[in-house]
């Protein structure tokens, strides 16, 4: 395979599958997998599949790289798994037609929210890298939705996470050139991070989309309430109380009739009282 120039799109040529969708033999499939980001110092990002190796396009410096194994599944692994859950075809009538022209847009690695930037503190770090990848998906060059992409730590490998809609996809393409997506997954949101700038891109309650501030939106986060869980009472316990409720209970249903046929043996009766009261004639 011939250099392909940074941005371009390549022909990468997949093995036979049974995959729905896929015609029987050698099927090409057009993949073009860029990593958004710009920067004065750029440098291409080597990607080998089956043992052919193109360049990538330029990387920012402060853009979060591409691991190999990541890269290598949005090139070679995302289209067959997306034709396996989603594809038509075999007797399959609803479902999308995937064919030659299917591509994988950009690639971004997705940030979240520091636990200490969502509890309110001051921080100078408000986001952190997390192990899941987005790209958006397209047929002849329209957006059909977004692959997201995420390493399994069962196995140390990356799998398809999700596969949403075009909406999501079309509102993160909507992100500044240099920013990082950053996913609020509890809240539902999208944004796009560059510095002290923060782009609302996926809001709750169709909120306005206004750029504001990382310090700002902290502000208007509810921290969320962590509830101490109670500890139960042991096992020893709770036989001690029940022990002695049923000692106490032995107690009252014993004693207590035999208290009662004593007192009722000493007391004198009404006929001895009136012989001893009665005079002498």
């Amino acid at each position: 395979m011939s250099f392909v120039a940074p941005g371009r799109t390549f022909r990468l040529s997949t093995r036979p599958t049974s995959s729905r969708g896929f015609v029987r033999g050698a099927v090409l499939v057009r993949a073009t997998v860029l990593v958004r980001g710009f920067g004065a110092l750029a440098a291409s990002v080597a990607l080998a599949v089956g043992g052919l190796v193109f360049a990538g396009p330029a990387v920012a410096a402060d853009q979060p790289k591409v691991p190999q194994q990541v890269a290598d599944y949005f090139a070679d692994g995302l289209i067959p798994r997306l034709i396996d859950l989603y594809g038509a075809g075999d007797g399959v009538n609803k479902g999308i037609d995937f064919d030659a022209t299917t591509s994988v847009g950009p690639i971004s690695r997705v940030l979240e929210w520091t636990p200490d930037f969502l509890a309110g503190k001051p921080t100078k770090s408000p986001t952190r890298l997390t192990n899941t990848w987005v790209a958006p998906v397209s047929i002849r060059e329209a957006v059909i939705g977004l692959a997201t992409v995420w390493i399994n730590p069962a196995n140390d490998l990356p799998e398809l996470a999700a596969f949403d809609p075009t909406g999501l996809a079309v509102r993160l393409a909507a992100a500044p050139p240099a920013s990082l997506l950053v996913h609020d997954a509890d809240r539902g949101t999208w944004f796009a991070i560059d510095g002290d700038v923060l782009t609302p891109l996926v809001l709750p309650d169709s909120a306005p989309l206004t750029a504001t501030t990382p310090q700002a939106y902290q502000a208007t986060i509810t921290p969320v309430a962590t509830v101490e869980p109670t500890s139960a009472p042991s096992g020893i316990v709770v036989a001690s109380i029940v022990l002695g409720i049923v000692v106490i209970a032995l107690a009252i249903f014993v004693l207590f009739p035999l208290r009662r046929g004593t007192t009722s043996k000493d007391a004198p009766t009404a006929d001895t009282d009136l012989q001893e009261d009665s005079p002498t004639t």
